[in-house]
């Protein structure tokens, strides 16, 4: 008996051995040999694989700048430092870069989310979505639960009054945060000008179902879109959108936002 467990526990060893000798052999004859340029060019990376290049990892970005010629400047995360190094390595001129934003499509604070029943489910966005809306009568609203604060790896939204607050000196755009929205209700755009002036709602309900349940919502009047002699404002599907392009004429976006009714036209 004691022959067979010796049997046993050599031939296992043999086998490990054996086994691990191919893999060894195969490691050595397989190995791809990476472009030391890509590890060069990742080091200068912020290393949060964050995806706002549009690559799921930073070595991933890295690979392309050296494969595909990509512009460095698609990383929002980048400091000044890093920047200047990264496009000295790859012999590339800083043409200028605006900073990304989310734009919050919502404007209603806690006090204004009408319910329509008691939610006491998972305290999550994602999860209040599949049971009633999270019971806000706003089918269209930030409900409040901040999946959006959780996802972002950079802390810059806090949520006050059940509505996310963006810190924009650590806001870096990655978009994660538009990402665990599950209703839609966080663009990001690119902040071109002094303020951006963007309509914070998201609701496509008429008129006065938004003046029921709502209150600070767009009413789809159309006196931004008749107002702005350049097209800064259209209306589509019963709500407003500004046009990010034409933020230049920023007196004349200021004083269409102080003409809006509900005040629901922002600026940031």
């Amino acid at each position: 008996m004691e022959n067979l467990a010796l049997t046993a526990v050599l031939s296992m060893a043999f086998l490990a051995f054996f086994f691990a000798g191919v893999l060894a052999f195969a490691h050595k004859k397989l190995k791809v040999e990476e472009d030391p340029r890509v590890l060069e060019v990742y080091e200068f990376l912020p290393h949060v694989n964050c995806g706002a290049c549009g690559h799921v990892s930073c070595h991933d970005f890295a690979e392309s700048l050296i494969l595909s010629d990509e512009d460095p400047l698609k990383c929002r995360v980048l400091g000044e430092d890093a920047r200047e190094k990264i496009l000295d390595y790859l012999g590339k001129e800083d043409n200028g870069s605006f900073p990304f934003l989310p734009l919050v499509r919502c404007s209603a604070g806690k006090d204004k989310k009408k319910p329509a029943a008691d939610y006491s489910g998972i305290r999550t966005c994602r999860g209040a979505a599949l049971v009633f809306s999270g019971g806000m009568e706003c089918e269209y609203g930030c409900m409040g639960f901040g999946d959006c604060e959780k996802a972002c790896p950079f802390g810059a939204i806090k949520m006050v009054d059940a509505l996310p607050v963006i810190e924009k000196e650590k806001c870096t755009g990655c978009a994660k945060c538009a990402a665990a929205c599950p209703r839609g209700i966080i663009d990001i755009a690119e902040k071109k000008f002094d303020k951006l002036y963007y309509v914070a709602c998201s609701s496509r309900d008429g008129a006065l179902r938004v003046r029921q349940i709502c209150g600070v919502g767009c009413i789809a009047c159309g006196i931004c879109e008749k107002l702005s002699k350049e097209g800064l404002f259209v209306m589509k599907d019963a709500l407003s959108r500004e046009v990010v392009s034409k933020q230049g004429k920023q007196e004349e976006a200021a004083n269409i936002a102080s003409k809006c009714p509900t005040k629901v036209i922002k600026d940031i």
